[in-house]
């Protein structure tokens, strides 16, 4: 048990600094594109550029100055020690986030559960002041010889920001399924983007910069749909995932038509 804690203990820590722009557990959050247009991203996760599909894997993200008071970022990770492999404490890891959401053990598409955990936010104004605080639930799914799938679940308070940079956009049985997909390049630190990279980070409206963090350059590819239900956000995201819209729309689909 000890050992299990201390293993928690560390992919937490790895997580939190894993880079500028994700929290590869949540990775936690992805929200509608990002950034309205785009743009780079350092420090905490603006909360004027969120979309809703990047908040519940986001961690540390840039911070635009606004006034004392006002929500603009949110800062997070999981509470350790709430980790379960077994899907049958679904009860326990809700009544701990405070929460009543819909999950589903497996679906069609060979994602089966793996673990789950409960997960805590805040929100932060301009001086780093905490505003609020919130309990969600992240759980992850795998496949053989595929990337892992995390579905995060948090209160829709917890987000604000519009949909107009959606990839694709789909009405399921009453709910509008939000999908987004976004390029991010990762740089080391000291290494400084060219200008055509800056320059289409202002104007795509689906790719990032994160400066600092890696330990090379990459791209990575963030695919990511998210819907919302009775108060609560529901985000379905992976990286470099070999799969269409319409296939997230699909597991979208699974978990709404639960209920």
């Amino acid at each position: 048990m000890e050992n299990e804690r201390i293993e928690s203990y560390k992919e937490s820590m790895e997580s939190i600094k894993f880079s500028d722009y994700e929290k590869e557990h949540m990775v936690h959050q992805i929200m509608n594109g990002g950034a309205t247009n785009g743009g780079r991203m350092k420090g905490k996760l603006d909360i004027k550029k969120l979309g809703i599909t990047i908040a519940a894997c986001l961690t540390l993200f840039s911070v635009t100055a606004l006034a004392a008071g006002e929500a603009v970022s949110i800062v997070g990770g999981n509470i350790i020690g709430t980790r379960t492999s077994s899907f049958e404490d679904l009860p326990k890891i809700e009544e701990k986030a405070g929460m009543d959401i819909i999950a589903v053990e497996s679906f069609s598409n060979g994602y089966t559960f793996k673990h789950m955990e409960v997960e805590e936010a805040k929100t932060q104004d301009a001086e780093g002041n905490d505003l609020r605080h919130f309990k969600g639930i992240d759980l992850t799914y795998i496949k053989e010889g595929c990337p892992d799938i995390y579905i995060d679940m948090n209160p829709a308070e917890m987000y604000s920001g519009s949909y107009d940079s959606d990839t694709a956009a789909k009405e399921i049985d009453g709910v509008t399924v939000h999908y987004n997909y976004d390029e991010y390049l990762n740089l080391p630190d000291g290494e400084r983007p060219t200008e055509e990279e800056l320059q289409r980070a202002e104007t795509d409206k689906h790719f990032y910069i994160s400066d600092g963090g890696s330990d090379h350059r990459y791209t990575s590819y963030v695919s990511a749909a998210s819907f919302e239900i009775d108060g609560i956000i529901y985000c379905i995201l992976g990286f470099d995932l070999d799969m269409t819209a319409d296939e997230l729309f699909d597991m979208a689909e699974e978990i709404i038509t639960v209920r």
